[in-house]
């Protein structure tokens, strides 16, 4: 009887160890495949080999295989000024961290992605940074792009057409400012026509995007409960749009580390806040 107790308590131990104990071990390591966007000082200043080696090891410590460079900026008289160092910027972050996935950052406002020729013009740096700089791909990021936006798609055909077969295209995708759920807290400065309708959604999903970055911040509430559940929200409404595609774009949800801006509280909009409702 005591041999028989004493193995059932061995098994029962290694249940726990192997059940409780290890995986909350595991659950302390970075989450594999994270990203991150690095800004226009990388790519528009003389590349240092130091920083580009500390930077790759950081990547490298959390599990950050993808990046979004900012490799152009716009000026205020509406050109584009393109990043001096940004292949050499690329070769040495690649030479530092081989895994890395090196993708263009494109930060445009809806009146920029409303004007043709500055549509024309981000279409011609993506094909210099995918065929000259050997960059992996593009990421746009639009603000204030409403719904049904007819540009903002179109711009993304193009992106499509340019990059070709094999090279990877990643959308930032806004909030629902208004959610759908009536339990869901609103943005107090929810605007109706920036929140996409399913449709909108589910047409943006359809157009060749890889990748699809679910901005999960600047809502403008006060509490981190209710942000908690507006994060959730925004993830399941994403999900739900691209259930019913046969090749949905990957989700990621950008998580906010950013200092104190409008509609943004990081006392409210940490991290943990951020991740628990993701």
């Amino acid at each position: 009887l005591w041999v028989g107790a004493a193995v059932v308590g061995v098994i029962l131990l290694i249940l726990l160890i192997s059940q409780v104990v290890l995986p909350a071990f595991e659950s302390e390591k970075a989450p594999p495949h994270n990203r991150t966007w690095l800004e226009f000082k990388w790519t528009s200043e003389p590349v240092s080999p130091d920083a580009v080696q500390g930077l790759g090891e950081r990547l490298a410590d959390n599990s950050i295989d993808r990046v979004y460079v900012e490799a152009a900026a716009w000026l205020s008289d509406g050109t584009l000024l393109y990043g001096e160092y940004a292949e050499q910027f690329g070769q040495a972050l690649r030479q530092a961290y081989p895994k890395v996935e090196i993708l263009l950052w494109l930060r445009m406002t809806a009146e920029q992605i409303a004007n043709a020729d500055q549509r024309e013009e981000v279409v011609a740096l993506a094909r210099t940074s995918v065929h000259e700089w050997k960059f992996d791909g593009v990421q746009l990021n639009g603000f204030g792009v409403v719904s049904q936006s007819e540009s903002y798609t179109a711009l993304l055909r193009a992106l499509g057409e340019a990059l070709g077969e094999g090279v990877l295209l990643s959308v930032t995708v806004p909030p629902d400012r208004i959610p759908a759920d009536p339990d869901v807290p609103a943005s107090p400065a929810g605007v109706p026509e920036l929140t996409w309708d399913v449709g909108y959604k589910q047409q943006v999903g359809l157009l060749n995007v890889d990748e699809a970055v679910i901005m999960a911040h600047a809502s403008g509430l006060k509490d981190a409960a209710e942000y908690e559940m507006w994060v959730a929200y925004q993830v399941e409404s994403y999900v739900q749009a691209f259930a019913s595609l046969d090749r949905p774009p990957d989700l990621i949800v950008a998580l906010p580390t950013y200092d104190a801006a409008p509609e943004h509280d990081p006392a409210v909009e940490d991290v943990r806040a951020a991740a628990r409702g993701t």
